[in-house]
């Protein structure tokens, strides 16, 4: 299954394979979760089974042996691959996603990527340690640190967010492909949650950057990269880092869904000290209840946003500042009610989940970890859509 096309006609079957392959994965990557999240990094395995499963090219052009599925796909693996372990959830759907903004970018960059190797993975990072572009001849120079690098253990190439100066004192914002050979990764990740994600920062010193490499995200939110990408699929006309959001609420889901099974397990085999069974407590019983359907009403929210986007990818028609940030404030919320789940759930661990390997735990760190990403800020996206909703013009300016 790692390389295929797929059409509007055979999409369901292909999706309803790709989710059952990812939940086969859902043991073994529970299995290796503790060890990975020591380690700091995926285990090497885990990586390969999603490479060869094919998973990361749910949003890869057709031209390349990619499945240019909805975001929908992306977002049903991740929520599967993230009940056994959230770090592998998160690699899996920002390489996925990564794959669906690089074929926005110009044909020729494409082939760069993929022309030789298909299974090329590409990872991202922003300039959070001030790393700088400047305007040159040709393209843009890049220096200094990027950081947030997740899955660059695993990468070929690294889509960095750039802010590149205007004359007129503004900034213009763009992905610019690096391969490899051209970064430094910088040992640096030691998060609490999402461990094992190794979201490590990257060095460039004086890097070169290609015109043909870097893609507008203004450009492309407006259509206008379309031609040049030669990809006229549905899912990419859906603007980067709109629709592509799903790259966090997905694993935030998978970690909420790891989180109840780890408690419905411990719950359904363990007695009070009394000897009366943990399932039959009323209170266990209404906690379980009440977390199970936050986290469905936050995985049906995010489905019918990607059917949503779909839609408006196959009427062709290019989407709205509405569009864009109630699908913001949906996405940040679904990981509201993702956390309030797992709150929720927290009490019934016990002191016998307060060992290194819980698994209760090691998801609970990775949902609060994952949620505090800005695409998952709550106050920032209930903001622009608030404003939007009173009337207003949105000030959070990438909407």
């Amino acid at each position: 299954m790692a390389d295929g096309t797929t059409s509007q006609g055979n999409e369901a079957a292909v999706h309803a394979a790709l989710v059952e392959k990812a939940k086969s994965f859902i043991a073994p990557f529970r299995e290796r979760a503790p060890d990975a999240e020591r380690n700091r990094r995926l285990h090497r395995e885990t990586h390969e089974a999603m490479l060869e499963a094919g998973l990361y090219k749910v949003q890869m052009p057709a031209r390349y042996g990619g499945f240019e599925m909805s975001h929908r796909g992306m977002l049903n693996i991740s929520a599967e691959i993230g009940r056994g372990c959230g770090s592998a959830a998160w690699i899996f759907s920002n390489i996925a996603a990564q794959n669906g903004i690089v074929a926005m970018a110009c044909r020729e960059a494409q082939d760069e990527v993929w022309a030789d190797d298909n299974d090329a993975c590409t990872a991202s990072s922003f300039p959070a340690q001030g790393g700088k572009v400047r305007r040159v001849d040709g393209g843009i120079v890049a220096d200094g640190v990027w950081s947030f690098a997740s899955g660059v253990d695993w990468a070929d190439w690294n889509n960095m967010q750039v802010f590149i100066p205007n004359e007129d004192g503004s900034r213009e914002h763009r992905m610019a492909l690096v391969p490899k050979s051209d970064y430094e990764v910088i040992d640096d990740w030691y998060s609490p949650g999402l461990a094992a994600t190794g979201s490590r920062s990257i060095r460039l010193e004086n890097v070169f950057i290609p015109e043909h490499r870097t893609l507008s995200t203004a450009a492309a939110r407006r259509g206008e990269t379309i031609e040049a990408s030669e990809n006229f699929g549905p899912i990419f006309r859906v603007p980067p880092m709109c629709g592509a959001n799903k790259i966090f609420s997905g694993p935030v889901i998978g970690m909420a869904r790891g989180c109840l099974d780890a408690i419905e397990r411990e719950l359904s085999g363990r007695d009070t000290v009394g000897g009366a069974p943990m399932a039959k407590l009323t209170t266990a019983q209404l906690r379980v209840a009440e977390a199970g359907a936050l986290i469905e009403a936050a995985w049906a929210l995010m489905q019918r946003d990607c059917d949503v986007a779909l839609e408006i990818g196959r009427e062709g028609r290019l989407t709205t500042v509405e569009d864009r940030a109630f699908w913001r404030r949906n996405n940040a919320y679904a990981g509201v009610m993702c956390i309030r789940a797992v709150d929720i759930l927290h009490p019934l661990i016990g002191a016998r989940g307060l060992v290194p390997e819980s698994d209760f735990l090691r998801s609970y760190r990775d949902i609060h970890a994952g949620t505090m990403q800005i695409n998952m800020a709550w106050d920032r996206h209930a903001i622009a859509a608030g404003e939007i909703q009173l009337g207003l013009t949105p000030s959070d300016p990438r909407i």
